[in-house]
């Protein structure tokens, strides 16, 4: 009887304890919300009265130009890089939106070297940043304390 009670006293603590680690080993990651950007809507006057006339020749019509949706690519910041690693080329209107990851859970300062923004941005865990790039041109980022460590965005 008495080694029972002992048994028992030790299987409950042992499950309690694998209960507590195991529910805090659970890694939830936050909703990601984008925020739309505006974008310009091209209007079209139609004030001159117009008429068709016919012609036996045929007009040449004009093709449809195939637009490009922009898109938004989300990069990771972890183990003070860029992930996935490398160079990116976007086009005109694409979004990059900068999330940290650190394992460690410490605050990263992403530094931009065209002054596209007014400060540093400063990313507590699993904070983020976005950026619209609205220009072409050759934009370069690395994080503070890893000035080696570039990364160049062309935007085309």
């Amino acid at each position: 009887m008495k080694y029972t009670h002992a048994f028992l006293i030790m299987l409950v603590t042992a499950m309690l304890t694998l209960s507590l680690f195991g529910s805090g080993c659970t890694d939830t990651e936050p909703e990601i919300i984008d925020t739309p950007t505006a974008t310009a809507t091209p209007t079209v006057d139609a004030t001159e009265d117009s008429t068709l006339e016919m012609t036996a020749e045929p007009t040449a019509t004009a093709e449809p130009t195939a637009t490009v949706e922009p898109k938004v690519i989300r990069l990771r910041i972890q183990s003070y890089l860029f992930i996935p690693v490398g160079d990116l080329e976007i086009n005109v209107g694409d979004n990059i939106n900068w999330r940290n990851h650190e394992g460690t859970k410490q605050a990263r300062v992403l530094v931009n070297e065209n002054g596209i923004w007014d400060e540093e941005q400063y990313l507590t865990y699993m904070k983020q940043v976005n950026y619209t790039f609205n220009e072409p041109g050759l934009y370069t980022f690395y994080l503070k304390g890893r000035e080696n460590k570039k990364m160049n965005v062309t935007v085309v």
